[in-house]
């Protein structure tokens, strides 16, 4: 079958996906058309994103890729358990990387003379790059400015090497980032009470390159019907999507932070940028499964609430189908505000990020029995391409006849708030933890 580019509908938030023929984007839920836009030539392919799009048959979908369900439960990988989960990053890299741990835990603010305009500025010991205000030139070491090249003794990772060589630059600036943070505790100060964040937020926020790999998810997870019906069935795409090749950040904050928009991909050069900034390796130990089911599985909970009432935790079954796209291995960029020094281990954490291309923020604040999730408005300015991720609304369907046809038997009936929140006001849900029995939690992997 042909792959195609996708956009989201903006009638009744499907897909909506390229058609040659037509030379338009066509929904695959209410059959919405929008035209290419003029010239008639098809998206540009920036980093070779195409999707196979659903098959339909007679007007019904087919849904071969995501009919054989089984039971639904949640990603349970130790590092998703509270010991892990509370560590701190310099924690984290103690335990795995401790060459660089030493290195930022030593680091200290240094006095720079301009070899340019003689003016002296100050920095962080831990820089590449660094801008002179007087003149505007930019400063480092010559093999650090050449593109690809990085300090690897302070890229963090037990595989320093492995390091995607491309990325998305970052659009706003550590000021913007920080008010955006801001913005977002002072919205929901019950949320944060206790909490140091906005100390943390104006000490302890900074930017890092996380690898993620993008993939298409599809699923289909089926929900105690109502009435006569024994179960509804729904079905959910979120294409262009990508999931963090790392546990050294919180693994549902970094969900959180969609959309992306790929078309902005550029071979990765640390020379872009100036400032104190972080690398993060992919992740050697990582398990890739893990972490897919963990950010599915809250999809999916999530939106069948927002889109049609249903309990997140009333999940019967489900099947998911991730492709994998090829050479989409890359770097994004995050603004990054670990657990505030105030906190302990123990009890309460906080975790904050703020999304580098769009500005949008958002929050985790958990503990052993529950998660917080707060995520702020994406801003009116951001512009996407067709190469930016699509969260389709969810449709509920019904299976008709053999080979495993479905019709849509009604949409996501609050588009506005499903997948990443357009609302002016931001979301915030909270979502309890099922207790595991005693064998699990014994013997879990």
């Amino acid at each position: 079958m042909e792959e195609m580019f996708a956009i989201k509908c903006q009638n009744c938030g499907g897909p909506m996906y390229s058609h040659q023929a037509t030379r338009s984007f066509d929904c695959a839920y209410c059959g919405t058309s929008v035209p290419w836009e003029a010239g008639g030539q098809q998206p540009a392919d920036t980093v070779g994103i195409r999707h196979q799009p659903i098959q339909m048959v007679d007007g019904l979908m087919k849904l071969t890729h995501v009919s054989q369900l089984e039971p639904a439960k949640d990603a349970d990988w130790y590092y998703f358990e509270p010991y892990w989960r509370n560590s701190s990053l310099l924690e984290w890299l103690f335990q795995e990387d401790r060459g660089t741990a030493e290195e930022l835990e030593q680091a200290t603010h240094v006095s720079i003379p301009c070899p340019f305009c003689g003016a002296a500025f100050e920095g962080e010991s831990t820089q590449s790059v660094f801008e002179c205000p007087s003149c505007g030139n930019k400063i480092g070491a010559g093999d650090l400015l050449k593109p690809g090249k990085f300090s690897k003794r302070l890229t963090m990772g037990t595989g320093a090497e492995y390091v995607p060589e491309q990325a998305i630059p970052c659009s706003i600036s550590e000021q913007q980032a920080r008010a955006n943070a801001l913005q977002l505790v002072r919205q929901y100060p019950e949320v944060f009470a206790g909490h140091a964040v906005e100390e943390a937020i104006q000490s302890q926020m900074v930017l890092m390159y996380i690898p993620v790999a993008l993939a298409d998810l599809r699923m289909m997870v089926s929900f105690p019907g109502k009435g006569m019906k024994k179960e509804s069935l729904v079905y959910y795409e979120v294409l262009n999507w990508p999931y963090p090749k790392t546990h050294y950040v919180d693994v549902p904050l970094i969900g959180l932070l969609e959309p992306w928009d790929f078309s902005k991909v550029v071979p990765f050069d640390p020379a872009m940028e100036e400032g104190n900034f972080r690398i993060v390796a992919v992740e050697g130990i990582q398990k890739d499964s893990a972490v897919i089911d963990k950010l599915a599985y809250s999809i999916a909970g999530n939106d069948a609430e927002s889109a049609f009432g249903f309990s997140k935790n009333s999940m019967r079954q489900w099947s998911r189908k991730v492709k994998k796209h090829e050479s989409a291995l890359m770097l994004v960029p995050v603004f990054y505000v670990d657990r505030p020094i105030s906190d302990g281990r123990e009890g309460e954490q906080v975790r904050i990020a703020v999304n580098g291309q769009t500005g949008r923020a958002a929050a985790v604040v958990f503990d052993e029995k529950r998660d917080t999730h707060v995520v702020a408005p994406l801003s009116p300015s951001v512009h996407l391409s067709s190469e930016s991720t699509v969260h389709a609304t969810p449709v509920e369907v019904r299976y008709v006849k053999s080979p495993f046809l479905y019709e849509i038997v009604r949409i996501g009936g609050n588009a506005a708030v499903v997948g990443a929140t357009t609302a002016s006001q931001g979301a915030l849900r909270e979502e309890k933890r099922k207790r595991k029995g005693l064998l699990n939690r014994l013997f879990r992997d």
